[in-house]
């Protein structure tokens, strides 16, 4: 235990006092003394919130006080959305609620009858006024103790836009209710609670165009009010709203990553906040107290228990202020979301935060959950895009002929069995035993008790394992959701608890992540292909056996037939579906009028096939004609990729332009035979010249560039063999329309900018279980792909994104997802990371970073960081070490001057 005489509280608020509760308690013949400017009875708000069982940590350590104030406390069970159409309540999320100033008068009394030193209405101006052996800060937002070494403490501060005034309400409301409005001026909310028997907290947010369009700028606190009180009329219902320094604010985001500078240590809001949207900043300030006062308590004398305090308590309290973070950033852009139906805008309201899934929900809201998923049961997937599109006409489509899509492979039974559907390094295998594989497959499956529409799981590499697994599956009515074999054990467990999957089938040299992801082997069946692994079937003795023949289940051409996920770049990855006449449409459009394979071809894609793009070289169009695919298990570089052109002879080749740049400068290859190749194709990104030039002279052909998306499953806009433009994603695919849109929704011409969308027989209806995304992206039977291009003379030139993301490697990467994992690493200060166009033309990341001082990190060390946290080609590429981050003049990083530095610095 630490040897103190005194400590000196600055601060009289609940965490303040608190502290001096607990110091008390721990240490009875200590010298404490709270410190607060204002005098007593006075405080600013009105209420304090907890979640229901928020106080739970109060009970396990100080019962006493746990008493005090829990029966004075309002309670409440549900929670209330008041959505401009209708009203959603959110069963099982309680509350409790007491009045600030009640709160204070409990742990005033119980501190003075501990012994505490009081002293009310006495301002520290120097910080000499302080003797303790320990100085306490817990002053709030405008910390003295903070602000006494601000380098020191690690300070970083920023501020909402939206603004928000905290009033309070005489009438009592039954619930924890947020009531969203729509005014002729812009979108308002209100959060509001009972405290007490006949008050309420009364807190109104109006986002930023909203607060200066109804002119709250120029208005005083009872002007507001007035407008205020005629915006929710209705829930007030004739209450007044009472003012209390009810003055329009801008949250403020704090965070300090050292808590502890000398003998002084901060707690609350003097070293973080926490959004009132997700409860209350009194709570973590309690619980910064209690870790205080045990570190005080276990060490032996005062360094080393401030030191303990500083690695204990920051995790934990980050965890909390990144979830209010999130959520406020939610309640930044609120008034497009309001657009959405009550259960939907609930959804997306509740799930804000990133903590709370489907099952959590479940269990936590049963009655809003059956609500929420009757009201998509009776929205079941259907195709959005209509029978009589122009597209379909241009091709001769009818997706009534395509009920199950296993009849790509199984079609070859008919018309050429003996033929060689694939080879490489795992083996040859002709047309008919693939089918007969995918027979088993498809029985095993159900052998395993599956029911139709089932998800399964299958984490797989590109072996003939792969395709018999996933034809036998969607031949049996089952749904294959296709992973990358790069998730990492987190994310492939979101994975299989989203989709709801209920086996996974995976490789056997991946059961060891399968087995790290934490799932529940006992309610999941694993099967491991391609070799034995602990804790797994092994694939051969669950296909022993089980017949070689398989009809097909009664699907239709608009049931689910099988899934990919989004890189979650964003935010949560998305399980984009795909139904069973997609497949089909790819292969009458870009398949039939653009790749135009034979059966005689041999077709090998470097891309793997749980990617869009590689599913549908190595499976669809092949398979559709009865060619031949060359499958490359393992990971690709550019000497494995030309010995299997040399010894297995493909003709059509299909690569990114990653892949390409790789090949053209690798060593030697310029003495590597690919005469065999008749056709190249490239997707995703756009060729520089320089590589573009370069393969033609290697190979005597250009690669044929296009681009595609997994919501349309392949490409839809190509060059062709007769005709390629440099630097063009090419020209709509027959079958697809592509129209440019400007900001007002209307077709612009060529020319112009302007965001791409596109509509074809191929397109998802939805992602999985989220509405919200859906709404974004699948506007009526059109796809809104947040691509910007130009037009010119029929050909489309691509821009940027609409939003902030960049295609690296031919994947979606958010720049700021990755700055955000830099700046978690334990040796950046800060980072900035930005998207840059090289000189060949591909884009990549770049990072400007500041270390935390006195500590040193190497570059390859930060890049392997963001590379397991979240997924390797994420990574950026150059990394630029400053001594610290330029600001614009509002202490925001200025992003032109990073842009600027990281050019300069080569």
């Amino acid at each position: 235990m630490a040897h103190l005489s005194k400590v000196d509280i600055l601060g009289g608020g609940p965490g303040g006092l608190y502290t001096a509760i607990l110091l008390r308690r721990t240490f009875p013949d200590l010298d404490v003394r709270v410190t607060e400017a204002a005098p007593r009875g006075v405080t600013w708000g009105f209420g304090v919130v907890f979640s229901d069982r928020a106080l739970d940590f109060l009970r396990a350590d100080d019962v006493e006080t746990h008493d005090l104030i829990a029966p004075r406390m309002e309670r409440w069970q549900n929670m209330t959305l008041n959505h401009p159409e209708g009203q959603v309540v959110l069963d099982g999320i309680g509350f409790a609620a007491i009045g600030r100033l009640e709160l204070l008068q409990i742990l005033q009394g119980r501190a003075e009858a501990l012994g505490v030193e009081m002293r009310y209405g006495h301002t520290v101006s120097d910080l000499s006024d302080l003797t303790g052996d320990v100085i306490v800060g817990a002053d709030g937002l405008n910390s003295l103790i903070r602000a006494s070494d601000p380098v020191g403490f690690g300070e970083t501060i920023s501020h909402m836009s939206n603004r928000f005034a905290w009033f309070g309400a005489k009438r009592p409301f039954d619930t924890l209710t947020q009531t969203f409005r729509r005014t002729a001026k812009g979108a308002m909310n209100a959060h509001h609670y009972r405290y007490a028997s006949d008050m309420s907290t009364f807190i109104v947010e109006a986002d930023e165009n909203t607060f200066f369009a109804h002119g709250f700028d120029r208005m005083d606190e009872a002007e507001t009010a007035r407008v205020c009180e005629e915006v929710f009329a209705d829930v007030l219902e004739g209450a007044p709203l009472v003012a209390n320094r009810s003055i329009w604010r801008q949250f403020p985001k704090l965070w300090c990553e050292n808590w502890v500078s000398g003998n002084r240590v901060l707690l609350g809001d003097a070293v973080h906040t926490a959004h009132f949207s997700i409860g209350s900043g009194t709570r973590l300030a309690m619980e910064d107290a209690i870790a205080l006062v045990q570190a005080l308590k276990a060490e032996a004398d005062v360094p080393a228990a401030l030191a303990a305090y500083q690695v204990s308590r920051p995790p934990i309290a980050k965890k909390i202020v990144t979830a209010a973070n999130t959520s406020c950033a939610w309640y930044e852009d609120f008034a497009t979301k309001i657009g959405k139906p009550p259960l939907d805008f609930a959804f997306d309201y509740v799930t804000r935060s990133g903590r709370v899934d489907m099952d959590r929900l479940r269990a936590l809201s049963p009655q809003f959950m059956a609500d929420y998923e009757a009201h998509h049961a009776a929205r079941a997937v259907t195709d959005p895009v209509g029978k009589d599109t122009p597209g379909a006409r241009e091709i001769g489509f009818d997706k009534a002929q395509h009920t199950n899509c296993s009849a790509v492979l199984w079609d070859n039974l008919e018309r050429n069995p003996g033929k060689l559907a694939l080879t490489g390094p795992a083996g040859d295998v002709s047309y008919a035993r693939l089918c007969a594989r995918a027979a088993r497959w498809g029985n095993a499956f159900r052998a395993q008790g599956l029911s139709l529409g089932d998800r399964i799981a299958m984490f797989l590499d590109d072996t003939p394992e792969y395709p018999a697994a996933f034809f036998g599956a969607v031949r049996a009515g089952f749904v294959p959701v296709l992973l990358n074999t790069l998730t990492p054990p987190d994310l492939l467990k979101f994975f299989v608890e989203d989709s709801g999957a209920r086996l996974v089938l995976c490789e056997a040299d991946l059961a060891a992540t399968v087995a790290a992801s934490g799932l529940d082997a006992g309610d999941l069946p694993v099967i491991a292909v391609n070799g034995a692994a602990e804790g797994a079937r092994a694939a051969e003795d669950v296909l022993a056996g089980q017949p070689e023949d398989l009809a097909a289940a009664p699907t239709g051409p608009d049931d689910m037939a099988f899934w990919m996920y989004s890189s979650g770049s964003t935010g949560r990855p998305k399980g984009i579906v795909h139904l069973h006449h997609d497949m089909a449409y790819t292969q009458e459009s870009f398949g039939a009028q653009v790749l135009k394979l034979q059966d005689d071809d041999i077709c090998f894609s470097v891309p793997k096939m749980f990617f869009a793009y590689g599913f549908g070289n190595s499976v669809t169009f092949p398979f559709s004609v009865g060619a031949t695919t060359l499958l490359m298990p393992g990971r690709p570089d550019p000497g494995k990729i030309a010995d299997l052109i040399e010894t297995w002879r493909p003709t059509v080749f299909f690569g990114l332009p990653t892949l390409y740049t790789a090949l053209c400068r690798s060593e030697g290859i310029g003495n590597r035979d690919f005469s065999s190749l008749r056709q190249c194709m490239s997707a995703a990104e756009i060729l520089s010249e320089d590589v573009f030039s370069r393969w033609k002279a290697l190979t005597g052909m250009p690669p044929i560039e296009g681009l595609g998306s997994t919501e349309m499953l392949h490409v839809y806009l190509s060059n062709s063999a007769e005709e390629q433009r440099l630097g063009a994603a090419g020209k709509p695919v027959p079958g697809y329309e592509v129209e440019l849109r400007g900001p007002d929704g209307a077709p612009v011409g060529d020319g112009a900018d302007g965001v791409m969308y596109v509509r074809g027989h191929s397109s998802a209806p939805c992602y999985w279980n989220r509405p919200d995304k859906t709404a974004e992206t699948m506007q009526g039977d059109w796809i809104c792909t947040g691509d910007r291009f130009v037009r010119e003379d029929g050909y489309y030139y691509f821009q940027g994104r609409a939003d902030d993301l960049v295609k690296v490697s031919g994947q979606w990467v958010w720049p700021l997802e990755v700055e955000r994992c830099l700046n978690e690493h334990e040796a950046v200060h800060e980072a900035a990371v930005v998207a840059h166009e090289m000189a060949d033309r591909r884009m990549t990341l770049s990072a400007l970073v500041a270390l935390r001082g006195g500590v040193e990190a190497e570059a390859m060390q930060l890049q392997d960081h963001v590379k397991h946290a979240l997924m390797p080609h994420k990574y950026p590429r150059r990394i630029l070490f400053v001594p610290e981050l330029p600001k614009t003049g509002t202490g925001k990083i200025d992003r032109k001057a990073v842009a600027d530095m990281l050019a300069a610095g080569g």
